[in-house]
């Protein structure tokens, strides 16, 4: 009878962004068995920002599961975690750049109810930047 191999995680991968440098908090998804690269901040469950609950296990280790907007944690002394890629700022740079490049070349082949709702989806994308702005600008007056 052949015996069934034991299942073990793949190497933790470097503490060290390779793009930007940063630190790297690295934990392993439940749900897509792989390590998650996370931001090294802990965020509070009931905040909105991060998209993953993080925890601790029993070896010290860190496990992730994703965690949708406005939902709370099931695990005991967990948080929540954004995704390295929300702070490393060769991705920002890359991920926007590539999203501008695709949308661009779809627009000449796009029907034009695709055209309206693409310009009502570029519309909340504005609002939000522009809200960021604000908030940010009236957070600076407010320290000095």
């Amino acid at each position: 009878m052949a015996r069934r191999a034991v299942a073990t995680r793949p190497a933790r991968p470097s503490p060290y962004c390779e793009d930007c440098g940063g630190d790297v908090w690295w934990a392993w998804g439940i749900h897509g068995k792989k390590w998650t690269a996370l931001h090294p901040e802990r965020y509070p469950l009931d905040g909105t920002y991060g998209t993953y609950e993080a925890w601790q296990d029993a070896h010290g280790g860190l496990l992730c599961r994703h965690l949708p907007p406005g939902e709370r944690g099931v695990q005991d002394r967990s948080w929540r975690a954004a995704h390295h890629n929300a702070a490393c700022g060769r991705w920002r740079t890359e991920a926007t750049a590539g999203l501008v490049r695709e949308s661009l070349a779809a627009v000449p082949v796009m029907t034009d109810g695709d055209l309206l709702a693409l310009g009502h989806r570029l519309r909340d994308v504005q609002a939000a930047i522009s809200q960021e702005i604000r908030t940010r600008a009236l957070s600076a007056t407010d320290e000095e």
